[in-house]
């Protein structure tokens, strides 16, 4: 059987060493090439189109979630792995919006890598563990915050509209210019908004409210 390909992305040289000598002596896969930079990884994926690209998401010159990005228009249907230290949630999320196959710690289990590859291969989605469970727990806080509010029906369908700006991050100044009303208008919604729901500040709205029904 032949041997998937694989391009090593990572610009920590032993690791990369350490890495290819791995994943070599397991003996189901093969090192094709292996890189340090966005660049070098960019230019060997279009000569070669690798099976499998194992990707660090912080690169000296281009960010891994771009490299994701262009090997995606290149070749849509290459697996990637993203290989990285990072346990942002914001990190784990943006690779899987721009097309990640799998998300595995640095310093996880060998198994734990090589489970990555396989399920990738195989079409499935890989999150290591650990992983797995912060994202759940996170979550499960977000959603009984987002139930210990009011419901949204009592308010009217302009202060919802308003809602919708204050949770997106917006200042008075820009829903009054987005809405054609004076910042006094917003501040008054913004009071009327807080007494109905009965929260205290808009802060309080933000971090708890995250599916505003839309009717």
């Amino acid at each position: 059987m032949t041997k998937k390909r694989i391009l090593l992305v990572e610009d920590d040289h032993l690791l990369r060493m350490g890495l290819k000598s791995m994943i070599d002596l397991h003996g189901e896969y093969v090192i094709d090439d292996d890189v340090a930079n966005g660049k070098d990884a960019l230019r060997s994926f279009k000569m070669k189109k690798q099976d499998v690209i194992l990707l660090d998401l912080r690169l000296p010159d281009i960010p891994g979630t771009e490299v994701l990005q262009r090997i995606r228009q290149i070749e849509p249907s290459v697996k990637v792995i993203v290989l990285t230290a990072s346990d942002d949630n914001d990190f784990i999320f943006e690779a899987l919006e721009h097309g990640a196959n799998a998300y595995v710690l640095k310093g996880a289990n060998p198994d734990e890598l090589f489970l990555a590859v396989h399920y990738a291969l195989e079409g499935g989605l890989f999150i290591s563990p650990h992983l797995a469970k912060v994202i759940v727990r996170d979550y499960l806080l977000v959603n009984r915050q987002r139930k210990a509010l009011p419901p949204m029906k009592n308010l009217t369908a302009r202060e919802k509209e308003i809602v919708r700006h204050i949770i997106d991050g917006w200042k008075s100044k820009e829903i009054a210019e987005s809405l054609f009303i004076s910042i006094k208008t917003v501040d008054k919604h913004r009071s009327n908004i807080l007494g109905k729901l009965g929260i205290n500040s808009s802060n309080q709205l933000r971090h708890g409210s995250l599916f505003l029904p839309e009717d």
